[in-house]
């Protein structure tokens, strides 16, 4: 049996909870706590530390998400409750409800994705210790659509936040909404082409680069959001200056369509995708590496504060 690592302190009190607890001894798990027995209020199990890092078997792992994000309002409210642990929640209830998004393609479920982006903005998007705290948690060791659309939105928020710090935090939310749907458009793509292994052929490409109209008409039609922030993002977020992106040449794109792409291309260079023998760039690799391109393309303005998005002042 695989065992995952998770943060302890984020189990609030319950009943039961679907997923098994255990700690490690010289990587011999011991049962900590059953997923059938009781949680109390009383229990020592809550007295260890902010940091403790348990353990629940992998076969567990959606069980113990979904605990995560039914109760993220009250892990978040909790003022016993670390920084680091409060980050962790909304990381792990965004992955989760985004991968159930692809998975089922349930849209439905971009309620659920939305109420996120919002607590996202809330408890993060002005907090440097939150956003370092986050930007940590950031895979890129794998890659699926759910991871991408997340760390998109994540570098995208961050960099919409150093260039525009006028914009009020409702509206920076319908921004966010944006950058974390940004592919939503996907979800309208065969299966067998989005999860194929190896580059797209000639056909396979054609039907891809049709995903941003398909996003912004799932977004008018079947999400009843009417937002013309929010269709810019979904549907220029290809396009190049030169003319030469999709899914019409424009030359002409929206602000935040930039921004969206930026950071589209710079989760692409630094994910692992399974096309790619080599390994993924590193932060600083990416951003050096590619720096001619960056500045090119977007600006030295957006080059420039996208670096700074990811240095953290000392305090």
């Amino acid at each position: 049996m695989k065992f995952i690592p998770i943060r302890l302190k984020v189990i609030k009190p319950s009943e039961k909870r679907g997923f098994d607890i255990y700690t490690m001894e010289d990587t011999k798990p011991i049962l900590l706590l059953g997923k059938n027995s009781p949680l109390d209020e009383d229990s020592p199990i809550l007295e260890y530390n902010s940091n403790f890092i348990a353990f629940i078997p992998d076969n567990q792992l959606k069980e113990f998400k979904n605990f995560i994000s039914n109760n993220v309002d009250d892990i978040l409210n909790d003022p016993s409750m670390s920084q680091q642990n409060k980050m962790y929640a909304i990381y792990v209830s965004m992955i989760n409800n985004l991968e159930e998004l692809v998975n089922t393609r349930n849209l439905s479920l971009c309620s659920k994705v939305t109420k996120d982006v919002s607590r996202f903005i809330a408890h993060t998007i002005n907090d440097t210790t939150a956003i370092s705290i986050l930007l940590s948690f950031i895979r890129n060791d794998a890659y699926n659509l759910a991871l991408h659309m997340f760390n998109v939105g994540v570098y995208a928020s961050m960099l919409t936040k150093k260039l525009h710090p006028e914009l009020s935090n409702k509206k920076l939310e319908e921004i966010a909404k944006g950058y974390f749907l940004h592919d939503i458009g996907m979800l309208k793509i065969d299966k067998k082409i989005l999860l194929k292994k190896g580059k797209y052929t000639e056909e396979e490409f054609k039907e891809i680069k049709k995903h941003p109209e398909y996003g912004v008409e799932i977004l008018r039609r079947d999400l009843k959001i009417f937002s013309p922030i929010i269709e810019k993002i979904i549907l220029e977020h290809h396009e190049r200056k030169d003319g030469s992106g999709y899914p019409f040449g424009k030359t002409e794109i929206n602000e935040f369509a930039r921004i969206c792409s930026m950071a589209d291309i710079f989760d692409a260079i630094t994910s692992k995708r399974d096309y790619k023998e080599e390994l993924p760039k590193t932060t600083f690799e990416a951003l050096k590496e590619n720096k001619d391109f960056f500045i090119k393309e977007f600006g030295r303005d957006k080059y420039e504060a996208f670096i700074k998005c990811f240095y953290i002042p000392k305090k």
